[in-house]
Order: C-alpha cells, then sequence, then structure tokens
C-alpha cells in the first residue's frame, strides 16, 4: 500500500502527469481491445470509453479521432517491438548475437495479440496508407537500421562479408519470418513450439552466416 505522507507530499504537477499517464493507458488498452474484437469499422469511440471509462471529451483531447486512436495504438506497439529488441551486442561472437536477436524477435512478432494488430494494419493501410508507412517508420525499419549498423561494424572488424550492410539487414529480416510468421498470420490452429522458433532461427543463421562470415 502507498505511503499516504508520500502521496500528499509529491508536487501536484507530478500527480497530474501521472494522472493523465494513467489515463492515455487505460484508453489505449480499451482500444486495443476493441479494435481487435470488432476490427476498425466495427469500433468506435463510444465503445472504447465504455470500455475505458471517462468521457469522449478525453479521448478526442488525446487523439483527436478514431484514427488518431489507431495510429497512436500502431505507434506504441511499434516501439515497444522495437525497445524490447536489445541493440546487438558487437563483442560476443555473431551467431550468438543473431540467434539471440532472432529468437526475441519472433517471440514478440508471433504473440496473438501482436500478429492480429498486424491483420488490422494490413487491412486498413489500403484506406489508411498513412498508418501503414507509420507502423513500418517506428518498427521494421528502425530493426532493420540497428541490424544494418551491426552488419557495417562486424565487416569493419574484417568478421563479415557486407558490401551492401542495408540489403543484407533486409534480407536477414525476411528470412527470420519466413514461413513461421506466415503460419501464424493465416493458420490460427496452431502457433510455432519454442522448439520450432530455435530450430527456425538456427537453420536461418547457419545458412546465412555460411554466405557473409569470413572463413564460413
Amino acid at each position: 500500500m502507498a505511503n499516504p505522507e508520500v502521496a500528499q507530499s509529491a508536487p501536484p504537477g507530478r500527480r497530474e502527469r501521472c494522472t493523465a499517464d494513467m489515463r492515455r493507458r487505460a484508453i489505449l488498452d480499451a482500444a486495443a481491445a476493441v479494435f481487435l474484437e470488432r476490427g476498425y469499422a466495427g469500433a468506435s469511440v463510444d465503445a472504447v470509453v465504455e470500455r475505458a471509462g471517462g468521457s469522449k471529451a478525453s479521448v478526442y483531447a488525446m487523439f483527436g479521432n478514431k484514427e488518431g486512436l489507431l495510429s497512436a495504438l500502431v505507434a506504441e506497439t511499434a516501439e515497444v517491438l522495437t525497445r524490447s529488441i536489445a541493440e546487438l551486442p558487437p563483442d560476443q561472437p555473431i551467431r550468438q548475437s543473431l540467434s539471440e536477436f532472432g529468437e526475441r524477435l519472433l517471440r514478440i512478432i508471433l504473440q496473438p495479440s501482436r500478429l492480429a494488430l498486424y491483420r488490422l494494419v494490413v487491412g486498413e493501410s489500403g484506406r489508411l496508407p498513412e498508418l501503414g508507412d507509420l507502423f513500418y517508420r517506428v518498427g521494421p525499419e528502425v530493426l532493420c537500421q540497428r541490424l544494418a549498423e551491426f552488419f557495417r561494424l562486424q565487416a569493419q572488424r574484417g568478421l563479415m562479408r557486407a558490401p551492401e550492410p542495408d540489403r543484407l539487414a533486409s534480407y536477414f529480416m525476411g528470412a527470420l519470418r519466413g514461413d513461421l510468421h506466415y503460419r501464424s498470420l493465416f493458420n490460427l490452429t496452431r502457433a510455432p513450439t519454442a522448439r520450432e522458433i530455435t530450430a527456425h532461427v538456427d537453420y536461418v543463421v547457419t545458412t546465412f552466416l555460411a554466405h557473409v562470415e569470413v572463413g564460413g
């Protein structure tokens, strides 16, 4: 239980910011549930407010409208993904770094909630192209940039061949997603097991390094 003396001594501005952050969090959590249950067309600000509490005025003040609400949710989800994937350690063996990166990535993007949001973004991107652009810029593009920087550094150290690190990063990311991501998107009956994910990552990393690792 919180210490009432500490709560009372907290500066008023600090308490207001915490309240606003909590309100925003509640709205985004409610929006995620509503969008994933009903789809974009079936969702409404009223349904979000009903689930989150508060008022429509709060939603409009923070997010503008239903499109703004979905855009904020997509941006946050993509940013969480990039934060969850730590920088690739440059000083451990390349195989270990890529394997750890691959397993973390797949365990995140294959989560049911992530897959559901991915389907929603793809489905709405034709009508709202800025939504797909936003998701790509703050998610996959950032990951590819970090991976390209890692490849560039390893090439400078003479440990791998990477004349086009950006293209190489895109290629590796595509191979990592591969069949597992497609199966998970289109076949809802069974999720890949931890063993299948590990085996897939091991095959991708082994095949990749056979072509780019110096001495491989």
